[in-house]
């Protein structure tokens, strides 16, 4: 019997473990999946393009870095989504207005362990992927998160590629608040 396309592509162990990766952990970094999985980063860019020349990964390049997403499996919203979720900062960010829609600039800032600017880069970027709403109320501006459910939704989906504890806790948290 004939083999498929992707049997034939994912017959290297190397590049199976690597595809398989990037399955379970979308949106991941080229240097995050080669840390993961514990390849020479050499190794990992060969496999990575062979995937991506066989159509079977996309990846798409924001600022320094290269995120690998199955074909097919994740719209462009999705991408977008999850490539501010794998970063810590803006995931703690949405996590914590998850939990407390609402809250102004002080009281998200509240257990950052960051200066106020790098917090205040990391919510502009949130507003302008618009993941996150910034709303004026007199002299104080609020935060939201947009399509709560959605984002949750991707957060629980894959928190266990997001290797942080408190996506955990958060989403015991969130689970309890819903149900």
């Amino acid at each position: 019997m004939a083999k498929t396309k992707e049997e034939k592509a994912l017959e290297l162990e190397a590049r199976r473990t690597i595809y398989e990766f990037v399955v379970s952990s979308p949106g991941t970094h080229l240097r995050e999946i080669q840390r993961q999985i514990d390849l020479p980063l050499g190794t990992v860019e060969y496999h990575l393009k062979y995937l991506v020349d066989k159509e079977m990964l996309v990846e798409k390049t924001e600022g320094n870095y290269k995120r690998y997403y199955p074909i097919g499996m994740y719209g462009s919203v999705d991408k977008k989504l999850l490539s501010l979720l794998r970063q810590e900062i803006p995931r703690r960010i949405v996590m914590k207005l998850l939990l407390n829609p609402g809250i102004n600039f002080k009281a998200l800032s509240e257990g950052f362990h960051v200066s106020a600017s790098t917090l205040s880069y990391h919510l502009s970027k949130l507003v302008k992927g618009e993941v996150v709403r910034k709303i004026k109320k007199g002299r104080e501006s609020l935060y939201y998160v947009n399509n709560q459910e959605e984002v949750a939704k991707v957060l629980l989906t894959h928190r266990k590629s997001f290797l942080d504890g408190l996506v955990e806790s958060f989403a015991n948290l969130w689970e309890e608040f819903k149900l």
